[in-house]
């Protein structure tokens, strides 16, 4: 598996936001999305390690983001809604 990607709700934003995180980290996914409706955020979740994610970008819904290796592509957030 090379990418997760989550959308957020009211009823599992905490979980998407922080369980996860640590799973996905801990299991070697390179790359987790997390689209955080509540916050009008998007984060990028890269290097994984037995301690979770290293290193992470979040953004406020607006710019273009670049998605790391394997994907090197943009993801344009300038339209999201919050």
């Amino acid at each position: 598996m090379s990418l997760v990607a989550e959308l957020t709700s009211a009823s599992t934003a905490d979980v998407d936001r922080y369980d996860k995180v640590e799973c996905y980290g801990v299991a070697g996914v390179p790359v987790y999305l997390l689209v955080d409706m509540q916050k009008g955020s998007l984060t990028v979740y890269t290097a994984p390690s037995a301690q979770g994610y290293q290193q992470q970008n979040t953004v406020l819904f607006g710019p273009t983001v670049t998605l790391p290796a394997p994907f090197d592509c943009k993801l344009d957030t300038s339209d999201w809604e919050k």
